[in-house]
């Protein structure tokens, strides 16, 4: 039961999280603790609230979809999930209040009335949810610059890089849930386009990742070894998943592509900690 509740949060989404607090702040030089400590708060006290409410407006479709997900398999009072998802985002809303203004701005006024807003009514509609809710996870990379010097200069390149990956993943998780989400009137990518124009839509969003970030001001922003890093653990992984995505694979595929780009996205927090 306590590994339950334990995966019922996604810790893996949250250290990763985390883990880019840390990376921009490596980034960026020395940093006030007690910064730090408040946008760590505020980012897992929404993204647990996020990652609880996803999994409460979901329960039908993770009935077909996700069938080990723990809301399905335990029976938990409707009104336990929503008193948890408000106290978390009031104590996540109340530290965001101690932040500098505009990552304030950022967490009051951006992420969590996106978030809400994702869960729904964006994740119903074709690529505008994938969109929404990969803006939301590559701006934890602004929001802490934000939070640590006032201003977004740096992490301003890596926020268009991580959209990028998440877009792609999302489409992809989107294919995977398609049977359910198709059961309960979701109008995702894959089921107003079809799975085979969704792919193409994958494969576009692959090359200008690509291409981007083999852009100059990338090139010059970091060490020599940023390119045969990227190409090595990110170009050639994302080459490997557009090769391999077929419209005829198994749900079980396109969620090893899932978490392989979950992977890459780990990746390029390390390259980025490399190259800087």
């Amino acid at each position: 039961m306590l590994y339950s509740v334990f995966k019922f949060i996604r810790p893996l989404n949250i250290v990763l999280g985390v883990l880019t607090l840390f990376v921009v702040g490596y980034i960026i030089g020395p940093i006030q603790a007690n910064n730090f400590i408040y946008l760590s708060i505020v980012l897992v006290c929404y993204m647990i609230a996020g990652n609880i409410l996803n999994d409460f407006i979901d329960l039908e479709i993770d009935r077909i979809n996700k069938p080990h997900r723990f809301l399905v398999k335990h029976d938990v009072s409707s009104i336990i999930i929503i008193l948890a998802i408000v106290l978390l985002i009031c104590i996540g809303s109340l530290f965001a209040l101690k932040l500098l203004v505009m990552a304030k701005y950022i967490a009051l006024l951006f992420a969590l009335p996106l978030l809400i807003s994702y869960e729904l009514f964006f994740k119903k509609m074709p690529l505008i949810g994938n969109i929404v809710i990969s803006l939301l996870v590559a701006s934890v990379f602004i929001y802490t610059e934000a939070g640590l010097t006032g201003h977004v200069d740096i992490t301003m390149k890596i926020f268009v890089l991580a959209f990028m990956l998440n877009l792609i993943r999302e489409i992809i998780k989107d294919i995977q849930d398609v049977k359910g989400d198709s059961s309960h009137d979701y109008k995702t990518l894959p089921i107003i386009l079809g799975i085979s124009k969704t792919i193409l839509v994958i494969r576009v969003v692959t090359a200008l990742f690509i291409t981007i970030s083999f852009h100059p001001s990338y090139i010059d922003s970091y060490t020599w070894y940023y390119s045969p890093l990227i190409i090595i653990t990110i170009h050639l992984p994302l080459l490997y998943i557009m090769w391999n995505l077929r419209d005829n694979i198994a749900s079980k595929d396109y969620q090893y592509f899932s978490n392989l780009l979950k992977l890459l996205i780990i990746n390029g927090i390390i390259i980025i900690i490399v190259s800087s």
